[in-house]
């Protein structure tokens, strides 16, 4: 096709791919949560009784980053050392998330002071500059904007995958796919009579990353359909156990499903199978106005509850809908643009003229395989 068709042929390779309209969804799915639970009775009865549709998406994030941020680690000259292939790596990991990041939370400050925005209860100035390193979920510290919760998550698979890269068992893809689908149930089931608490349903998360970088290697021809079937299937069955053991009797409808079996259990295979729908369709076309979207996605999620904080609802449901979707979508848009690529440009200048040193002399004849 012509660059004038209406759609862009989703190639493995171009940033307009199969992965940008995956995001596209699932940032819409965030947006239709969001908006929806304040303007629409029928998205909150949805929410507590059968979907909860902003958790399907951030899964569906996550699945996206199970699947490319491997791979982008493993880029580069093979003859180069690991560790300082991992410094490029998050040298490129923090352009790529911090500068947005710290843009929306000097907004949500800005915010809150003009009284605009409520922050949670405890952000006192050590919270909001221990949001600003990003690691607050890490430390129990609460959250300046509510959506942060799955920065935390991204963060601690960027480590794992890095420690494992350095080990050398980074491809053992299926094999760390599976055991973290066991922690995931493990945790689940013992838990609460070892603790007294229950075990954080961010353990699925972490396999839910594990498991999308196994699609990454189906996709790229190292591991068979029906392995990667296997991963799936048992990410969920561990994921369905431990939302059973967590949530069932301890249904809280007040928190719109985030705390309810059903809605939690739809959303997550919700997710998984508009990730394997995307899987599956990834050599066909999608829409532009989606895989825009999705490229702008880092910034429609930062930014959306800060304009739907700011701007109070006028015109009903719809016009009001209408403006809070269309203004996030504009400065989502002229973000990335000021923002998120020139961040991005100059992270990958950095990394170009970063000096590799030599790699050390391996203490064995031979390096394991894998590296």
């Amino acid at each position: 096709m012509t660059d004038a068709s209406p759609g862009v042929t989703l190639r493995s390779g171009s940033r307009l791919g199969f992965l940008d309209a995956l995001r596209g969804i699932a940032v819409g799915l965030v947006l239709v949560q969001h908006v929806g639970e304040q303007l629409v009775p029928a998205v909150r009865q949805l929410s507590t009784s059968a979907v909860q549709l902003g958790q399907m998406g951030v899964i569906v994030f996550f699945l996206c980053s199970g699947f490319i941020v491997p791979a982008s680690l493993e880029r580069g000259d093979p003859a180069d050392p690991r560790a300082a292939r991992v410094r490029s790596f998050w040298r490129g990991r923090f352009f790529r998330l911090y500068p947005m990041y710290w843009l929306s939370l000097a907004a949500a400050l800005l915010l809150a002071l003009l009284g605009r925005y409520t922050p949670p209860p405890g952000m006192d100035g050590r919270a909001w500059a221990v949001n600003a390193g990003m690691v607050q979920g890490l430390v129990g510290v609460p959250d300046a904007v509510a959506v942060y919760w799955s920065l935390a998550f991204e963060l601690i698979f960027y480590l794992a995958v890095s420690l494992l890269f350095l080990a050398g068992l980074h491809r053992r893809s299926v094999l760390l796919a599976l055991l973290a689908s066991g922690l995931c149930l493990t945790g689940g089931l013992v838990a609460g009579p070892l603790t007294g608490h229950p075990a954080p349903l961010g353990l699925f998360c972490v396999a839910t990353m594990f498991t999308g970088t196994v699609a990454h290697r189906w996709h790229s021809g190292e591991v068979r359909l029906r392995t990667l079937v296997l991963c799936l299937g048992a990410a969920l069955a561990a994921g369905t156990a431990l939302l059973a053991v967590t949530l069932v009797g301890h249904d809280d409808p007040a928190l719109l499903g985030t705390r309810s079996f059903t809605p939690m259990l739809g959303a997550w295979i919700g997710a998984y199978a508009v990730f394997c729908a995307g899987l599956a369709l990834r050599h066909r076309r999608a829409p532009r106005w989606l895989v825009r979207l999705g490229a702008v996605s880092y910034a429609v999620y930062l930014l959306h509850p800060l304009v739907l904080a700011a701007v109070p609802p006028a015109g009903g449901a719809v016009g009001t809908a209408v403006v809070w979707i269309g203004l996030t979508v504009v400065l989502s848009e002229v973000c990335h643009r000021l923002v998120e690529r020139p961040a991005i440009a100059l992270g990958r200048r950095l990394v170009r003229r970063s000096p590799v040193l030599p790699a050390p002399a391996p203490l064995l004849a031979a390096e394991p395989a894998g590296g």
